[in-house]
């Protein structure tokens, strides 16, 4: 009993495997950690596209309220691009004094162009697509009972 005892006196610290198995039990969490966390931000940046397309279709009704119409851009029944315009090196107004900047797209990464925006002949409906980071799927909101056959390929938005 005292050999064994003295033995275990003898060895202090901990061996290569029991430090080996620490590290890789931990390494192991921190990946888990950095997946969910990755999941997490992708769900924040399709939120901050859902407040903004919510803003941006605040300002064009409030355009509606005092114009009449929705704010127009190029030719009716053609898509505009709104993410683009502040890349350019002269931006369109779309709506001056109702819409002061077009929101930038969180990931700012230009092959995603996540706000669309399209009105009818003389302005009466619009439409508003944006794209989900988390889906790979673009929705749309629209005035009511306007452009349903635009975008046919994306669904109305419910967010």
């Amino acid at each position: 009993m005292k050999k064994i005892m003295k033995t275990l006196k003898k060895q202090k610290g901990f061996t290569l495997i029991e430090l080996m198995v620490t590290m890789a039990m931990i390494g192991f969490i921190a990946s888990i950690i950095l997946i969910a966390l990755g999941s997490a931000r992708l769900k924040a940046r399709d939120a901050k596209r859902v407040a903004d397309a919510k803003n941006i279709i605040k300002s064009f009704e409030l355009y509606l309220n005092d114009n009449g119409v929705y704010p127009q851009y190029g030719t009716a029944g053609t898509e505009y691009d709104l993410s683009t315009a502040m890349t350019n090196a002269t931006p369109v107004p779309l709506a001056p004094g109702y819409v002061s900047q077009i929101p930038i797209d969180p990931t700012l990464a230009a092959q995603n162009h996540p706000y669309r925006y399209v009105t009818d002949t003389g302005g009466r409906n619009f439409g508003l697509a944006i794209y989900f980071e988390a889906d790979g799927l673009y929705c749309k909101y629209r005035s009511a009972g306007g452009l349903a056959s635009w975008f046919s390929s994306a669904p109305d938005c419910t967010r």
